[in-house]
């Protein structure tokens, strides 16, 4: 597999200057560089410079992300009318770190997955980290839902004791927004801890909202491998009924076609003489599963033999057959 590596950041409270833009480009002579951006892949080597430092004096919003499996979202936000103190309650763990830098608080979230990923998908996810920079004013206004992402970030990698309590949950965890949903996917939250954790965090942001008692760790997990467990046997049941329908319907088809099966050879040769391949590889294929249900897969056989002796010159529809249908070529 062919290593990739993505670095992105993005200056969105002020443009940065020339001067510091000059300072990035000695960093970098490939890189994208404009007044609000910096972007650059490398498939061999890696940036050279440290990414907190570059978040810490220009920018305030980072992404990283390597085929490999490791991917990275730092975010710089003004401490000044935040509740640093109430922040950091979210902030536990190696996964998920804050800290203080001059004036701003810097959130860095990290995940790593050893199954990485194929060098294609890793490529088409460029413009990723517009969809998450929109955490920072969510935050800023007071939304802590993606803070307490962060916790269950750390929380699934184990980097919390399992008798810690949980922090408290934000309202309308349930109803996560664009850019949350975004974090979830790129940081690859569970999903099935977000839903129990989720369960009963209120749908609005009323102060009356009904209160619930501190979960640990450990309830949390287990809560979160019981509906795993069960939203896998309710899809598992899903595709049961599914298949059985389908079954259903395809035996209906095949009821029919079995009252003109000789109509539909006349039609299935008259349709390779005509080239029409397409409309001809499913009409075989229904031939053909007719007669595997009703035991009759010799008879098709011979059918299908007789009428490739008769149409030789189609070669092109016999070699496509024997391709898309698993059929032996000398079928």
């Amino acid at each position: 597999m062919s290593e990739y590596q993505c670095y992105e950041f993005l200056a969105l409270d002020r443009p940065l200057s020339k001067k510091e833009m000059a300072e990035l480009r000695e960093i970098s002579t490939r890189a994208k560089i404009s007044p609000t951006r910096f972007w650059n892949e490398y498939q061999w080597g890696n940036l050279r410079a440290d990414p907190a430092k570059l978040v810490e004096r220009y920018f305030d919003a980072h992404l990283y992300f390597a085929n490999w499996g490791t991917h990275r979202l730092m975010l710089r936000i003004p401490a000044s009318g935040m509740d640093t103190k109430r922040l950091r309650r979210y902030f536990v763990g190696d996964p998920a770190k804050l800290r203080v830098a001059g004036s701003h608080l810097i959130l860095d979230l990290q995940t790593e997955d050893e199954g990485g990923g194929d060098f294609d998908d890793y490529e088409e996810q460029e413009a990723s980290l517009a969809a998450l920079a929109p955490l920072r004013l969510e935050l800023m206004h007071g939304d802590l839902r993606s803070a307490y992402l962060a916790w269950l970030l750390a929380v699934q990698s184990g980097s919390i004791q399992e008798q810690s309590v949980e922090p408290a949950p934000p309202h309308r965890l349930a109803q996560l927004t664009s850019p949350q949903r975004a974090m979830v996917e790129f940081l690859r939250i569970d999903e099935d801890l977000i839903s129990v954790a989720a369960a009963d965090s209120g749908q609005v942001t009323a102060p009356q909202a009904k209160s619930i008692s501190p979960r640990t760790v450990a309830e949390l997990l287990l809560a979160a491998e019981k509906h795993r467990e069960q939203r896998q046997r309710a899809a598992t049941k899903r595709a049961e009924r599914a298949t059985q329908t389908a079954h259903r319907v395809r035996n209906r088809q095949l009821d029919e076609l079995s009252k003109r099966v000789d109509a539909v050879w006349s039609k299935l040769e008259g349709l390779v003489e005509k080239s029409a391949y397409e409309e001809a590889i499913q009409l075989a294929v229904d031939l053909r599963d007719l007669a595997v249900r009703d035991g009759a897969s010799d008879v098709f056989s011979s059918r299908f033999k007789a009428m490739k002796k008769r149409q030789l010159r189609r070669r092109a529809f016999f070699e496509r057959w024997r391709r898309e249908s698993g059929i032996d070529r000398n079928a």
